[in-house]
């Protein structure tokens, strides 16, 4: 899927994981730290640390993946969903070639561990007979039993050194200590008065921790489990760790300190030796801000809070160094500033993410401008964002190149649902195709609302101000002229299917449009517009979703329902197109936009964007 002679995948600005208020979440690393490792979808995710652009997705879960660990060795992965499918597969190409699926648990797996030799896994979950099992690698033959939890399994964690032990968390509010191979239920330790959310063992496995959802972090012994102490922070009434609970713990490369992640918005690094409190990191002060899971990779600690952003902590300074910012939901909508140095893309919950797309850096717009989903984006040439959202708002946002942390948004009403905007470059003049009219503004003010007896469902303003294309769900274009901001109705083209999306070419010469019967047509543009294309361009699978020009109004990108990308070439119409096979793996291509003639942006239902260079004539 990655490379061929016709095309390159350039960049991934990844989906952010997937988070759920309340449940604890596993990121891990692999053994060279230089890597981290999450869930979202059915996709698992390896990030290089240092160049977030650089990742890799394996998406050949068929239901949505919850937790995946690296061996020891390196060499594989293990993945687990949520349907109790554990797969195991290599990580030395790029095809991932599978080892071995099981299915152990009957329902989703919350945690996996190795021990220190790769040659046996332990996981743990919900399950109806059983939460959790151990197994060799190879096999599959199982290696011993663990039972002894009354209630669905949080977290697992195998001693690394001998004599082995396995140690859980579950939601029992126990702590379970198992010996062997092949191993057994020992003992378990009743410390904690909630859900015990993760269980840890240091580097030689003399110490492990478990964390709660009562805010206590203790410290045990690592073969028998007696217990050293808790770590408690004077500061936190009754004495607990954290003022919420805590959802996640790690400790440091070097096994002298923990790192702790928790509701309280907090994330604290403590000393294992001195049992204190060493730093408390404040991550914010909303909902969002809860932190969900931590690792600790070389010298650098990576946290998630609930909105599924990315915090890169500074252990010895306790600073955020960096955030990573995006989707972890549906991407719906993407445009480009006019100088295409950013990129801007809105998701199925509202929120609106700035991307410098020289490096993936990444800010999200606040306050949040839409209280649902965004369905189109446009931005002027004099940087104020046109947004128009489920809550049928039309937003204009000013200086939207600027900070952005801060903004004030001039909010109208649409008299029904908005399904797509188109603007004249300088933002004066906007169209926007609502369900049951056209409304158009001008100098941010309706100047009219166009009634129309079909469902608007795509619209293109052509940048001369003579022509308005709306596509509806009545398989028709409908093409009007514009006097003085008067409308009037002038054709109408036909299609097999409801028309999905407009474009006018940069030059005003073509249109595109794209339908839900798999059809991308090209017309000229003109008193009487006609089809541009020697031959069909009916290439797609399924619904086409978006299609764009390149500035040089040569070549089309369209993107859709069959996770295709296709490039068609107006200059050689009869051609087949250059396909980008499942560009976002099982995942319909929602939007797509040029960078320059010979580089394209795309982004999926995935909540990943992707950056292409495409090799043309």
């Amino acid at each position: 899927m990655g490379d061929t002679n016709e095309y390159k995948l350039e960049k991934i600005f990844a989906s952010l994981p997937r988070t759920v208020r309340g449940l604890p979440f596993v990121i891990s690393g692999d053994p060279t730290q230089s890597k981290i490792l999450y869930c979202n979808g059915n996709n698992v995710y390896i990030r290089n640390i240092q160049d977030p652009t650089v990742t890799e997705i394996y998406s050949e879960h068929a239901h949505p993946t919850t937790v995946a660990k690296y061996s020891p060795s390196g060499y594989y992965i293990a993945s687990g969903d949520q349907t109790g499918k554990l797969r195991i597969w290599d990580t030395t190409q790029s095809t991932h070639i599978l080892k071995a699926e099981y299915a152990y648990i009957s329902g989703a797996i919350r945690d996996i561990a190795w021990n220190d030799d790769s040659k046996r896994l332990a996981i743990c979950g919900e399950g109806r007979d059983r939460f959790g099992h151990v197994f060799l690698f190879d096999t599959g033959t199982s290696n011993g039993s663990i039972s002894g939890h009354a209630r669905p399994m949080t977290s697992i964690d195998f001693k690394p050194s001998r004599p082995y032990r396995i140690i859980s968390g579950s939601e029992d509010y126990a702590v379970g200590l198992f010996e062997g191979p092949p191993f057994k239920f020992k003992t378990k330790f009743d410390k904690h008065a909630r859900f015990v959310n993760s269980v840890r063992y240091n580097k030689d496995g003399s110490v492990f921790a478990s964390g709660g959802a009562d805010g206590k972090i203790f410290l045990f012994e690592g073969s028998d489990g007696e217990t050293i102490t808790e770590l408690t922070d004077p500061a936190v009434k009754g004495g607990a760790a954290h003022a919420g609970g805590i959802y996640a713990l790690a400790w440091s490369p070097d096994a002298t300190r923990i790192v702790t992640a928790s509701g309280d918005k907090t994330v604290k690094i403590w000393s294992a030796a001195e049992k204190s409190l060493l730093k408390t990191i404040t991550l914010g002060n909303t909902i969002d801000d809860q932190q969900l899971a931590v690792t600790w990779q070389k010298d650098t600690i990576l946290s998630i809070g609930l909105s599924g952003f990315i915090f890169y902590i500074n252990p010895d300074s306790g600073e955020v160094t960096k955030t990573i910012r995006g989707h972890n939901k549906p991407i719906t909508a993407l445009t480009l500033s006019t100088d295409k140095k950013y990129a801007f893309t809105a998701d199925f919950e509202g929120h609106i993410t700035r991307w410098l797309i020289a490096d993936g850096s990444s800010e999200r717009v606040t306050p949040t401008v839409h209280k649902s989903q965004v369905s189109s984006l446009q931005v002027t040439t004099d940087g104020t964002l046109i947004s128009v959202g489920w809550d049928d708002v039309i937003a204009f946002t000013p200086k939207i190149l600027d900070n952005i942390t801060n903004v004030t948004s001039t909010k109208l009403s649409l008299k029904s649902q908005p399904r797509a905007l188109s603007a004249s470059a300088d933002g004066k003049i906007v169209v926007v195709a609502c369900q049951r009219g056209i409304a158009v503004f001008k100098d941010q003010k309706e100047v009219t609302l166009i009634n129309i007896n079909y469902e608007a469902q795509s619209i293109a303003y052509h940048q001369g101000g003579k022509w308005a294309a709306v596509g509806g769900s009545d398989n028709k274009i409908h093409i009007y002229t514009i006097d003085e901001l008067k409308f009037v109705d002038k054709d109408h083209l036909s299609h097999s299917g409801g028309i999905s999306s407009l474009a006018f070419s940069a030059d005003g010469e073509y249109l595109i449009a794209t339908d839900t019967n798999r059809k991308v047509i090209p017309y000229k543009v003109g008193p009487q517009f006609t089809v541009a294309s020697e031959k069909d361009w009916t290439y797609h699978n399924a619904r086409v979703n978006s299609a764009a020009w390149s500035p040089n109004s040569r070549y089309v990108a369209s993107g859709g329902l069959d996770t295709n990308v296709n490039i068609w070439d107006l200059q050689k119409s009869g051609d087949s197109p250059i396909e980008i096979r499942g560009a976002h793996a099982s995942s319909p291509i929602n939007a797509i936009a040029w960078l320059d003639n010979k580089t394209i942006l795309t982004a999926g239902q995935d909540s990943n964007i992707k950056i292409w260079s495409i090799k043309l004539a």
